[in-house]
């Protein structure tokens, strides 16, 4: 999908291949994608946004994980039980995650907390070998073999940017059914405001959307 627009009470759908589609309703689910580690060295083999992808290949080595919420806690507990040791490292100075989560970590022994870290560059040919930080302010490396970013994700809602309202983090304004500010337009999953983003939460989504988007044509 390379845009969207509505004319007339039809929208149309542009492919990236140059086709379009046309249709009085749209269901927009184009999800979100993990942020990045904009640092030099990011693009090196060994640079990993998903932990239960590809912390198997980890087995017995050094790794670190980069943020400081529930994700990177709990990727970071996950690359405990096969990792060698696994750095934790957040740029502030406590992390956000939940409580439970931060007693777990503080209890697993080969988990190191570097709190007050700014990573600035991933070191290594072809493969991670270390990573630099600003640790208090003075620079710190970590010899290891891998980073795991969990810094959070972005909202795939470029295209609608002046066509729906969109939250200060860029998400899609919508409820549980879906409803955007422009009549015809529904945003299911990840994609739009809501407490929860899971699996179960997204098919959800796309229930009520169906349902409201079946009610919007017969209207």
């Amino acid at each position: 999908m390379a845009a969207l627009t509505k004319t007339d009470g039809i929208f149309t759908v542009f492919m990236k291949d140059g086709t379009s589609v046309t249709g009085k309703s749209v269901i927009y689910a184009a999800g979100t994608s993990y942020r990045r580690l904009e640092i030099p060295g990011s693009q090196l083999l060994g640079v990993s946004y998903c932990a239960t992808c590809d912390g198997a290949f980890y087995q017995n080595k050094t790794v670190a994980v980069v943020g400081g919420g529930d994700t990177a806690l709990e990727d970071a507990l996950y690359l405990s039980r096969m990792a060698k040791q696994v750095y934790l490292v957040h740029r502030r100075d406590a992390f956000r995650a939940n409580a439970s989560l931060q007693k777990q970590v503080a209890q697993t022994g080969n988990i190191v907390p570097i709190l007050c870290a700014v990573p600035t560059e991933i070191v290594g040919e072809k493969h991670v070998e270390a990573l630099k930080l600003l640790h208090n302010d003075k620079p710190e490396d970590l010899q290891l073999d891998g980073v795991f970013v969990a810094i959070g994700s972005v909202p795939n809602t470029e295209l609608l940017r002046g066509i729906a309202a969109l939250d200060a983090s860029g998400y899609v304004v919508a409820g549980e059914d879906g409803v955007t500010s422009v009549s015809g337009l529904f945003a299911a999953g990840d994609v739009r405001t809501k407490l929860l983003r899971q699996v179960v939460t997204a098919v959800a989504d796309g229930a009520n959307c169906v349902a409201s988007a079946e009610k919007y044509l017969l209207h």
